[in-house]
């Protein structure tokens, strides 16, 4: 599916999360409102659209309010979970500037992994939509398409951080070694 992203930088610069999930990356139109209340306070939770079960939710922080840290995130998600297992959550500074974007992996016998993303407005934005384009769906995709084809998408999109951390793991390896064959430069910096 050809995406169209410089609109899609447009909605995410903009927060305006709806029109983003809905007329750019083909998700269903879902209206639905969760109350959690954390340590004495009440954190609202507005879907903001689905696909066969999977429930993208948007948390705004209130005026005057920091954006939830990530202990207090884990929490939000874990409530958010007793609603909608699967799902997203993009939680937004009260100065619309800044979002966090999470997704929590499951597999079972193995913890649950959380991974997030980080968006500032001042940022281009190119690795969020990297991320966005894997849980874009066409309408030919429409018929077939089961909670675990969006799950997989979503993992995707959003567990990347592993085969990064491998990628860098293995070129340091790899680099250490290419290194040994150089010759006849004899200062250090130089010779890497």
């Amino acid at each position: 599916m050809e995406l169209n992203t410089a609109r899609i930088r447009q909605l995410v610069k903009a927060f305006d999360f709806r029109l983003l999930f809905i007329e750019e990356l083909g998700w269903d139109h879902y209206e639905a409102r969760s109350d959690i209340i954390l340590d004495g306070r009440t954190i609202r939770l507005k879907a903001l659209a689905q696909k066969r079960g999977m429930v993208a939710y948007l948390c705004p922080t209130p005026s005057g309010e920091r954006l939830p840290d990530y202990a207090m995130r884990r929490k939000i998600e874990h409530q958010a979970a007793k609603t909608a297992h699967e799902h997203l959550i993009v939680f937004i500074d009260a100065n619309q500037t800044a979002q966090v974007w999470q997704w929590v992996k499951r597999e079972p016998g193995k913890p649950i992994a959380c991974r997030e993303h980080t968006f500032h407005k001042t940022q281009p934005g190119d690795a969020l939509i990297q991320k966005l384009q894997a849980i874009a769906f066409s309408l030919e995709e429409e018929e077939s398409l089961t909670l675990l084809d969006v799950t997989r998408r979503a993992r995707a999109g959003f567990d990347v951080e592993r085969v990064t951390r491998r990628f860098y793991d293995r070129f340091k390896k790899e680099h250490t070694a290419f290194l040994k064959f150089v010759t006849g430069i004899t200062d250090k910096t130089d010779h890497e």
